[in-house]
């Protein structure tokens, strides 16, 4: 029989999990309706709803919830941002994060929302509208500055002058890359021509479009660029590719290698340990491997292993990778034909 003691624990970790399910709508709405724009400068909730012409009583009840979650500070009537709210307005990533915000409501929540019936069988939904592309796409952006700091770790990788990357998505990497290596040329291929033509955006402003083209097409089925390079990109897009394929996938790249070149699989893994653990990271991945499994043209998280046994049967004959945060629950896997050694000394 449980105790009082133990269904208080047990009730506590339910009201926790209602909660967080609570509070990403919570933030997404004051972020659209610009709540937390207006709270820069601290108000009372009536003020709020009066500035804003919004319904007082709603207001007055979302502030209340955001406040007993620690999102926005109270003194007297009047709230005001909390220092998590503040970063999640202002943070250089805000415009990744906010998209993540957003994939939770409009595709997360419906996801899991049917799981009783996909679990049963149901059909599952295909992922591939233009607002689901360009949100993948912008949350991928979240590590982008430390992956291409962490890029340069990988043998054979520094100073390259030809980079191909393949599902380039608006282009962030492509151009990060040719904006720090000042002589290098680039291909990017995006299968979306919508988010193709925001990389070529991207391209234009990062200043780099006469050293970068964007190609829009299926990189298994396309005629591709001619010529050879020295690192082959796959950014957080493995898991587009069925396992049966990403052999042929990975040989076709290495097809278009240097014979010193390098291909670079940025990926989320499912991991464990107190780093993934402490960044909420190990949940993240459980989460998004369900997820993407719900949707009948995506595929879970590759497993670390697989992925270095895929780029072996495709060819390369060292693989390695490396961390792109604390924990590798997000990591490069990289494959070479080269030795080693021999990459490094041409680093």
């Amino acid at each position: 029989m449980t105790s009082i003691f133990e269904a208080a624990r047990h009730g506590r970790a339910l009201a926790h999990a209602l909660d967080a399910f609570a509070v990403v709508p919570l933030l997404r709405t004051g972020l659209r309706l610009g709540l937390f724009e207006a709270l820069r400068t601290p108000q009372s909730a009536a003020a709020l709803a009066d500035r804003l012409g919004l319904e007082a009583d709603l207001v007055s009840a979302w502030a209340r919830n955001l406040h007993a979650q620690g999102w926005l500070q109270k003194k007297g009537d009047a709230y005001r941002l909390a220092p998590a709210t503040n970063w999640l307005v202002d943070a250089p990533e805000a415009p990744s994060l906010h998209a993540l915000l957003d994939h939770a409501v409009d595709t997360m929540a419906a996801r899991l929302g049917a799981l009783p019936e996909l679990l049963k069988g149901a059909e599952r939904p295909s992922f591939g509208s233009v607002e689901e592309a360009h949100r993948m796409a912008a949350i991928t952006r979240l590590v982008e500055p430390r992956a291409l700091r962490v890029l340069e770790q990988i043998p054979g990788v520094r100073h390259p002058q030809r980079v191909l990357d393949i599902g380039c998505g608006r282009g962030d990497y492509l151009a990060g890359l040719l904006k720090r290596y000042r002589d290098a040329m680039g291909v990017g291929i995006e299968i979306e021509p919508v988010v193709a033509e925001e990389a070529r955006r991207r391209l234009a402003e990062a200043d780099v479009t006469r050293r970068a083209e964007v190609r829009v097409g299926d990189f298994r089925t396309m005629e591709l660029p001619r010529g050879t390079f020295d690192l082959i990109l796959l950014n957080h897009n493995l898991h587009y590719f069925a396992p049966g394929e990403r052999v042929a996938l990975l040989r076709r790249a290495k097809s278009r290698l240097v014979e010193t070149g390098v291909i670079a699989v940025q990926t989320l893994v499912l991991t464990e340990g107190i780093l993934p653990s402490l960044f909420g990271l190990q949940a993240g991945a459980a989460l998004f491997d369900l997820v993407l499994r719900t949707q009948r043209n995506l595929h879970g998280l590759p497993e670390a292993a697989d992925v270095h046994q895929a780029l072996a049967d495709a060819g390369f004959g060292t693989t390695g990778e490396v961390a792109v945060v604390p924990g590798g629950a997000v990591r490069f896997i990289w494959g070479t034909s080269a030795r080693v050694a021999d990459a490094k000394d041409g680093a």
